[in-house]
């Protein structure tokens, strides 16, 4: 998965609209995409309703601006119900926009945030 790169996660994200089949995703070790990829999945993510799990871990590239955009998406998703983030630059403007998806999403029952170091008390 090293080589994953942004252009991967735009060709994948394109790949959410059409797909009937896909439930699950697991993005682990992915140093190479950042958030304008975390942006391109998240806007394909707003077209899928079959996708319901969604595993990113030490997805280095990606900031609080790709992971905001995958929580916005959330917002209007009913399809995923697990989503585990783990060794990630995720931080406290990216937990607000979590937060305020978590209000409006019903479908999302199992979140695990794991070595998230920047988020603030």
């Amino acid at each position: 998965c090293s080589l994953f790169n942004d252009e991967d996660c735009v060709t994948l994200a394109e790949a959410f609209k059409s797909t009937q089949t896909l439930t699950s995703i697991s993005l682990v070790g992915c140093g190479n995409f950042g958030s304008e990829g975390c942006t391109a999945l998240a806007e394909g993510l707003k077209n899928n309703q079959t996708l319901m799990s969604i595993h990113l871990e030490s997805c280095n590239g990606v900031r609080d601006g790709g992971y905001i955009a995958l929580f916005e998406a959330l917002k209007s998703n009913r399809g995923v119900t697990k989503l585990h983030v783990a060794c990630c630059s995720l931080g406290n403007e990216g937990c607000q926009v979590l937060s305020e998806a978590l209000e409006s999403n019903r479908s999302l029952a199992v979140l695990a945030l794991t070595e998230c170091d920047e988020i603030s008390q």
